[in-house]
């Protein structure tokens, strides 16, 4: 299963594998790999294997579960159409490649690098390999989680994760309020949606899903292994989060830590994409940083996955209320408020007066009952996002919402947005086409 944002990548390696000139066409050096950059499950994997399937000079390899050094024998073991004998180290697999395609333009992909400790003979010897060419250099791709690592030049690139926009085209018969649940619990990555069967309600893949031994309930687990030497070492922090722990101090006193030890950990995990940290300041007007999970699906996982002790959630009724109120009244408004604002950022330079970029102005939200009050110059934002599950919203709410923001700004200087994950109703669209400063956002249309 592609991502929209797999396909473009797919067909833009497509372009650049193509043409024949690289110093107008493809954005980096001849002689540099691309670095194809993306979280577990995101479908890096499953993009280069298809690229590389188009044609024979195209040839893939994963180090997945290899260590360097017995690398190269597997590798050249796999194409004996290439290599006469099995190679035993780096020099020798790049020389049987250089001799086999003599100059012809061919695509090399190493998978699974990042996995690897041991890769420095592999990186030194693949850049002699890519130098050796004066032109049509080999085109390498590295699928990575991250591209840090690598001390060579090259270009990187990241693969994006499913918006609700793709949602609605992948999964065309689920409603617009499951399209946002599966959202919330996966957090569009391909290998998660991968797992839900249109053919079934949103509640019975979620009991599939809430099984002790589904794939979905796996995941969890198999990522911390990925992405950690001790995974059994932030359990502790994640289980803290998940009861709602928020505080550095708090959260290393439920794991059992110090707070440097603690610090650290929590900082690997913001790394990995898991956690993320917002300043807060106190009544005191202290600031503090408080961790939240960054991942719909790990909260999830952290909450009621990891340390599951029944067959399956459906089982126990309790419990599984507890997980659809965790979905519907947290993880839902989370991503969506998440989603709403990243979407505003990305196109706020339309927005934007000369010579003045946005503040939020904070002291008016209780007030006016917005969720976001941008000011730039004499334009003002404001955004309202409604992110229950049940009813539409139409001009009613817009009158009572725009009498309120006039006594702040005029109304020729406000921009309003409202999003909202059902479809607005169509006095409100009528609204939004007289009046060029009201802009509608449903989440079916929500992309970056």
């Amino acid at each position: 299963m592609l991502s929209i944002d797999n396909i473009k990548k797919l067909k833009t390696l497509e372009h650049w594998f193509q043409n024949a000139d690289w110093e107008d066409n493809v954005p980096w050096n001849r002689n540099e790999p691309l670095a194809f950059c993306g979280v577990t499950g995101s479908g890096k994997t499953a993009t280069v294997t298809k690229f590389c399937a188009a044609q024979s000079n195209r040839l893939y390899f994963s180090f997945r579960n290899l260590t360097a050094d017995i690398a190269p024998t597997i590798f050249s073991s796999q194409h004996p159409e290439i290599f006469s004998s099995h190679c035993d180290n780096w020099s020798s697999f790049f020389g049987a490649l250089k001799d086999h395609f003599a100059g012809k333009y061919h695509v090399l992909a190493f998978d699974a690098l990042d996995d690897r400790n041991d890769r420095d003979d592999f990186l030194k010897e693949l850049a002699d390999y890519m130098a050796g060419y004066d032109y049509r250099s080999p085109f390498v791709i590295l699928p990575l989680r991250k591209h840090d690592f690598l001390t060579m030049p090259h270009y990187y690139s990241y693969l994006s994760s499913y918006m609700p926009a793709d949602l609605r085209r992948s999964f065309p018969k689920m409603t617009d309020e499951d399209r946002m649940r599966l959202y919330s619990i996966t957090g569009g990555l391909t290998g998660l949606l991968s797992l839900y069967d249109e053919g079934l309600p949103f509640n019975e893949n979620l009991k599939d899903f809430c099984r002790r031994d589904s794939q979905f309930a796996r995941y969890g687990s198999d990522i911390l292994h990925e992405q950690f030497r001790s995974p059994e070492s932030y359990s502790g922090i994640l289980a803290a989060i998940a009861s709602g722990k928020q505080r550095l101090s708090d959260i290393a006193a439920f794991a059992g830590y110090s707070n440097k030890k603690c610090g650290i950990y929590l900082q690997a995990l913001c790394d990995a994409g898991f956690v993320s940290t917002k300043k807060e300041r106190s009544e005191d007007r202290r600031s503090t940083t408080r961790y939240y999970f960054d991942s719909g699906y790990m909260a999830l996982w952290a909450k009621f996955l990891m340390t599951q002790q029944v067959e399956s959630i459906a089982d126990d009724m309790a419990l599984c209320t507890q997980v659809n109120d965790y979905i519907n009244l947290t993880l839902v408004p989370d991503h969506f408020r998440r989603l709403c604002i990243r979407w505003f950022f990305n196109r706020r330079e339309k927005y934007e007066t000369h010579g003045h970029s946005f503040i939020e102005e904070l002291h008016e939200h209780n007030n006016y009952n917005f969720d976001h009050i941008y000011g730039s110059g004499k334009r003002k934002c404001f955004l309202k996002i409604w992110t229950d599950l049940d009813g539409r919203h139409g001009s009613k709410e817009y009158q009572t919402l725009e009498e309120r923001s006039v006594q702040i700004n005029p109304f020729y200087h406000n921009e309003y947005f409202f999003f909202s994950i059902h479809r607005f109703k169509d006095a409100l669209w009528a609204i939004s086409k007289q009046c060029d400063n009201v802009h509608l956002v449903e989440a079916r249309f929500l992309s970056y």
